[in-house]
């Protein structure tokens, strides 16, 4: 068992007050409107949540990361999923790089994660594929010392608001490379935006690939890697996915108490 550090106690401390004072008075509203809000991004940042799993040169917790990230997404799940849900896919979309990127893209990028305050996306899953990461269809073929992308990915966390893609795709009939992708890169077009049952403050959209050329330093570790580093990011984001589970049902028993005793109390009255 992990002990809570004091400096894990400290943040905890102050994200508690952040979420009752800036997060559960809107939680109702961000969910009816369905809205994304960049107003808690900010926050977000300006607290250090969404770096958390940097290194810490580039403003990353020093100890423990994954701890941290775990005990911040069950604090701000207790009142809004769609809020904590930002630092799940921040910790997905980042570990592509935060795992295989050489010291030429860690200097390149982290910098604009960490200062620049940029939102990452993991397009992995398309309308054919999802866990079955094997099964996509997004191709990136040599051409003149760059690799051009095509595909559709689909149910994109952060599709259309991050500014940074880790972008999965096949560069062989049974190979998978992971390549980190600009948004605002010729070929990238938002298709739906999901209007869902849950987790409506979030962005969830489609993202269109069609001839994206990037150079070859977009590409993470080695051709062929893919697979690998996305079943690593998968075996990180299962505590946080966990711990945002934790949080809902904590909420949700919170205010079905609540809500009884003050029943109860009108009842009595």
């Amino acid at each position: 068992m992990i002990e809570t550090s004091d400096e894990q106690k400290i943040l905890l401390t102050n994200l508690r007050r952040v979420v009752k004072d800036k997060i559960e008075p809107i939680a109702g509203e961000t969910d009816i409107k369905g809205t994304f809000n960049w107003d808690v991004v900010s926050l977000f940042w300006d607290l250090g949540l969404l770096q958390i799993m940097l290194p810490e040169a580039y403003g990353g917790w020093p100890h423990n990361p994954c701890h941290t990230l775990c005990l911040s997404i069950e604090e701000i799940s207790k009142a809004c999923a769609s809020s904590a849900l930002l630092l799940v896919i921040q910790a997905v979309g980042s570990f592509p790089l935060i795992s295989a990127a050489n010291q030429q893209q860690k200097e390149k990028y982290f910098p604009r994660i960490s200062r620049g305050r940029e939102l990452m996306a993991y397009l992995v899953s398309e309308p054919g594929a999802g866990s079955d990461v094997q099964a996509i269809l997004c191709t990136a073929r040599r051409s003149n010392g760059s690799y051009v992308l095509n595909g559709r990915k689909v149910f994109a966390t952060n599709g259309s608001v991050a500014g940074l893609y880790s972008v999965l795709a096949k560069t062989g009939e049974k190979e998978l490379s992971f390549f980190v992708v600009e948004r605002n890169q010729d070929g990238i077009t938002i298709g739906k935006v999901e209007d869902k049952c849950g987790f409506r403050g979030s962005n969830t959209s489609e993202v269109i690939l069609e001839d994206v050329v990037v150079s070859q330093e977009n590409l993470l570790g080695k051709q062929g890697d893919g697979f690998t580093i996305a079943m690593a990011d998968f075996d990180m984001s299962r505590p946080a996915v966990a711990a945002l589970a934790l949080g809902i049902a904590e909420g949700a028993t919170q205010y079905a108490l609540v809500g009884h005793s003050r029943r109860s109390n009108t009842i009595r009255t």
